[in-house]
């Protein structure tokens, strides 16, 4: 059965509405992809059915990654990259460390990009280099794909349950402390991460393959 998406859009517009999101801003954002790749039948295959592990930036040094079916949210790539890990997904919107971005690619990872309005000059600089997937805030069309979420990591975990994984490991989320892969705190860091907690609740109220 499909994983139904149809509730997020009215948790969308309360986050634009909490952090002051421009939808004319998002609107160019999703037009500057609107003709970039989107290697969907790629991404099904890395997802669809398979038991998966998704890499949060809140993980600590210590913690062992298993080392296949990988999915990482942004900043929790530079963790993989200390384990000698390979990603089979990398799910960002150019905030992390660039150089490492373009070296997963190059390994293999399929790079998916989350344009938006805050990043829309990122993106624009960055997107013939890596030439990745790209999704946006906006509804899906036959041009740009969105499958929810608002973090890296809880948009990492819609993607993965709508596109039919078998179930999904979730490491190294922490809702109540900036991870040492975050970057710099700030307060507004802390509004997203409960955010992600009540996103990630959300579908776990509505799914059971997550594992946490």
């Amino acid at each position: 059965m499909a994983f139904d998406i149809d509730w997020w859009w009215s948790l969308q517009e309360e986050i634009s509405k909490q952090f002051s999101f421009s939808k004319d801003r998002e609107s160019v954002a999703s037009s500057l992809v609107s003709n970039s790749k989107s290697n969907i039948s790629l991404i099904r295959e890395r997802i669809e059915n398979k038991d998966l592990i998704l890499v949060g930036a809140g993980i600590q040094e210590d913690t062992d990654i298993p080392n296949s079916n990988v999915i990482v949210a942004d900043g929790a790539l530079r963790a993989c990259s200390e384990r000698n890990i390979i990603p089979s997904i990398v799910i960002t919107d150019l905030d992390g460390y660039i150089p490492e971005i373009l070296l997963a690619s190059k390994l293999g990872s399929e790079i998916i990009v989350h344009a938006h309005g805050d990043n829309i000059a990122r993106v624009f600089q960055y997107l013939p280099e890596i030439n990745p997937s790209c999704i946006t805030t906006t509804y899906p069309s036959a041009s740009n794909q969105c499958w929810g979420g608002f973090t890296d990591g809880d948009r990492a975990l819609m993607m993965s349950l709508s596109l039919d994984c078998k179930t999904v490991k979730m490491v190294g989320f922490d809702y109540n402390v900036v991870g040492g892969y975050s970057g710099d705190y700030s307060p507004r860091k802390l509004e997203k991460l409960a955010w992600a907690r009540k996103i990630v609740e959300a579908c776990a109220d509505r799914t059971s393959k997550i594992i946490s």
